[in-house]
């Protein structure tokens, strides 16, 4: 596809196998990809710090993380990195969150925030995927890209999310665990696509993107092929242009052997 200049993969359930692994093959498709002169991006939920921690083999040119909330260029030779864009909640939303979150579920709700240094989280079990730093939230005192609540009550997240104007707020679950996604209106991988497409001064139709979850159905739509994984959720596949094979079927890079090289 000689239209294609920017592929863009989300990581969980789509790049990553299901142990949070990247095959060789994987690899070796991206790498060939940009070779050619297709930029490669990561298009993720995950904060950075905890993003880049999974990707050792790749290279990619850019990251759009924390859901939406920050954009950055590959790291150079010192570890330092270029922000394109950063949208986050201020202090006094994240801890007007955090407050509304324990009085509308109780002091037992966990929650979660991550930001451009880490992710905060007071849950106490173990977690196999543990790269979150444990806070009680009884004094945390930092802005937010995204805000975590462990439920499915509809009606308690928006009314937590009311707290800093519902109609500021995005707000999606998770597919895989019982937990929803609060962040700015403009911390989406949609908004993030739009600022990295004015970077390259291309347009979306020249971007070829790939997820399998709730947060990925807006970037989808919005690129020129938008592709769901065979394992994705239904409403991912139904508004996907085309359907690749599973994430444990390394069907990211499948697609790029059969379209891009």
């Amino acid at each position: 596809m000689e239209n294609i200049s920017l592929i863009l993969s989300d990581l969980d359930g789509t790049l990553f196998h299901d142990n949070k692994s990247i095959s060789d093959y994987s690899k070796t498709m991206i790498a060939r990809a940009q070779k050619k002169g297709v930029k490669f991006g990561v298009c993720t939920a995950r904060a950075r710090v905890n993003a880049i921690k999974f990707l050792d083999g790749l290279n990619p040119d850019f990251y759009i993380t924390n859901g939406g909330g920050l954009v950055t260029l590959n790291s150079n030779s010192n570890g330092k990195y270029e922000k394109l864009y950063t949208c986050e909640f201020s202090i006094q939303e994240i801890r007007t969150l955090i407050d509304a979150a324990f009085k509308t579920c109780g002091p037992d709700i966990n929650i979660s925030v991550d930001n451009e240094s880490g992710v905060y989280c007071n849950t106490k079990e173990e977690l196999s995927d543990r790269f979150w730093i444990y806070n009680d939230f009884s004094d945390f005192n930092q802005t937010g890209m995204k805000f975590c609540m462990e439920t499915l009550d509809i009606e308690k997240v928006r009314k937590v999310a009311s707290t800093v104007g519902i109609e500021n707020i995005d707000y999606l679950p998770f597919s895989d665990i019982p937990w929803y996604k609060l962040s700015k209106k403009n911390a989406t991988k949609e908004k993030a696509i739009e600022v990295l497409c004015n970077f390259l001064k291309i347009q979306p139709s020249r971007i070829a993107a790939f997820g399998d979850d709730f947060n990925d159905i807006g970037m989808l739509k919005l690129c020129g092929k938008g592709i769901a994984m065979k394992n994705a959720i239904s409403e991912v596949r139904e508004i996907a242009d085309e359907v690749c094979a599973s994430n444990e079927e390394d069907g990211v890079a499948k697609w790029i052997e059969n379209n891009i090289l």
